[in-house]
């Protein structure tokens, strides 16, 4: 893994951490970027498996990131959870920093989910 691969992947896990630390938080707030750094670390992770191939992507859209990769005959192995809510997770890019009103359930965060795939 090169530097550059090592900086990102250590944003990544950084966006883990507050995942880790908010999920559970009673504070509707903390919990909405809960949901955010979830969605940017599946994002970010599915980027870096790709840069690593040599592929640089664009977007937030995890469906969407997926199917380049397919595109490129990049596999990247991502848990059925992941997948099956990757339509949920690409809304929290933007909701759950721009709208306060969206509800997100502590259990639809699949933290332990993420650590073990990111791993």
């Amino acid at each position: 893994m090169t530097k550059d691969e090592k900086a990102y992947k250590a944003l990544i896990m950084a966006d883990l951490n507050i995942v880790c630390h908010y999920t559970d938080s009673k504070n509707k707030s903390e919990k909405l970027q809960a949901a955010y750094h979830m969605q940017q670390a599946i994002e970010k992770t599915i980027k870096l498996k790709a840069m690593i191939k040599g592929l640089n992507l664009w977007g937030h859209d995890i469906n969407k990131l997926l199917s380049a990769c397919m595109k490129a005959n990049i596999d990247i192995k991502i848990p059925p959870l992941l997948r099956k809510n990757a339509m949920l997770y690409t809304k929290w890019e933007a909701s759950c920093r721009y709208a306060p009103a969206t509800i997100v359930n502590k259990n639809s965060i699949w933290r332990r989910t993420v650590l073990h795939w990111h791993g």
